[in-house]
Formats: C-alpha cells, sequence, structure tokens
C-alpha cells in the first residue's frame, strides 16, 4: 500500500504534466487564433481576436495556478471579462454599420 507522501507527490506530478499538457494544446489553439485573426475580414478578424484572447487568459491562470504568480490570475480574469465584453460590443457596431 501507497504513503501519503508518495500519492501526494504522485497527484502533484500528475497535476503538473497534464496542466503542461493542456498549455501546449492551448498554445497551438493560440496559433490557430493568430492565423484567423491575420486573415482580413473584419468577422473573421474578430473571431480570432476573441479566441486568442480566451487562450491567453486561460494560459495566464493556469500559470497561475502552477507557479502561483498573484497578478496572473487577476490579468486572466481581466482578459477573459473584457476580451468577452469587447467582441460583443464590436459585433454590435458591425450589426449596425451594415444595416445602414
Amino acid at each position: 500500500m501507497m504513503d501519503v507522501a508518495s500519492l501526494t507527490s504522485l497527484a502533484d506530478s500528475v497535476f503538473f504534466w497534464g496542466a503542461f499538457t493542456f498549455m501546449v494544446a492551448v498554445a497551438i489553439a493560440g496559433l490557430g487564433a493568430l492565423r484567423l485573426a491575420l486573415k482580413g475580414e473584419a468577422v473573421t478578424s474578430l473571431m480570432g481576436v476573441s479566441a486568442l484572447t480566451t487562450a491567453a487568459g486561460v494560459s495566464l491562470y493556469i500559470i497561475q495556478i502552477i507557479f502561483e504568480v498573484e497578478f496572473a490570475r487577476d490579468t486572466a480574469i481581466a482578459l477573459l471579462v473584457l476580451g468577452a465584453v469587447g467582441t460583443i460590443i464590436f459585433a454590435r457596431l458591425f450589426r449596425m454599420e451594415e444595416g445602414e
């Protein structure tokens, strides 16, 4: 039977490598979002920038969890909230301009 110390060490190792794998996946998604953002059309660019903002916010939050960097959590929350609000406002303004 495993003792508590080795079980805790195993759990920490599994969490670290799982978070690392997730960060790599988010980085790949961020590269795809960057490609969308540089595509050209306004709506496609907006979609890419929104996805890139989400990827950056999630990455910062994972960094805060793993390395306990305090300002990363606040920055991640601000990115996630303000990025979504900015996307909604831009989409409404773009729709109003198309209607005219």
